[in-house]
């Protein structure tokens, strides 16, 4: 527990792992509490840097803020994210039966049609389980936009394969 606290405080740039150390046994175990330290109190500590505490505390204070998100915030955001990644992928198929049109037949089509059916229950499934673990479900869909863009102009071959892709994080989720 002690070890994943000054984890979570080493993010602050300027925070190493001897000063987390010493700002979990002065008691300080969140960056919330950090935050409302002051500067002052962020003096006291030995070892900080009197030039960065400025900088710690507007970090400090960010990242307290962004713990205080309330959770139904975190699950509303992912679920619009997950509503534009859908929308997206539908997007990209309808582009190209339009763009690719007659070329667009038998095998290649199937082939597409399947990977955006596959895709859109996956993001289905992964929607159910998104409010257990926000930050990590924030992450994958991070994965998955990075994945879609740049298949605008793909051909058929190359969209389906792109969307087989854009899968691979929705498999490591687990329930």
């Amino acid at each position: 527990m002690e070890k994943r606290v000054q984890d979570e405080l080493r993010r602050i740039r300027g925070i190493g792992e001897v000063l987390a150390q010493r700002l979990v046994e002065a008691g300080i175990d969140s960056h919330a509490k950090l935050a409302e330290l002051g500067e002052e109190g962020l003096a006291r500590i030995r070892g900080v840097q009197p030039r960065m505490i400025p900088a710690i505390l507007e970090q400090a204070r960010g990242l307290a803020a962004e713990e205080e998100q309330a959770p139904e915030e975190k699950t509303a955001a992912l679920r619009a994210g997950l509503a534009r990644v859908r929308e997206q992928v539908q997007q990209l198929v309808a582009r190209a039966r339009e763009r690719l049109g007659g070329k667009l037949k038998g095998d290649r089509e199937k082939r597409l049609e399947k990977q955006e059916r596959k895709l859109l229950s996956g993001l289905e499934r992964f929607e159910a389980l998104c409010g257990a673990r926000p930050k990590q479900a924030a992450k994958r869909l991070a994965k998955i936009e990075k994945r879609l863009d740049g298949l605008e102009q793909a051909g058929a071959r190359s969209l389906a394969r792109g969307l087989k892709k854009a899968r691979r994080p929705l498999k490591r989720t687990r329930a």
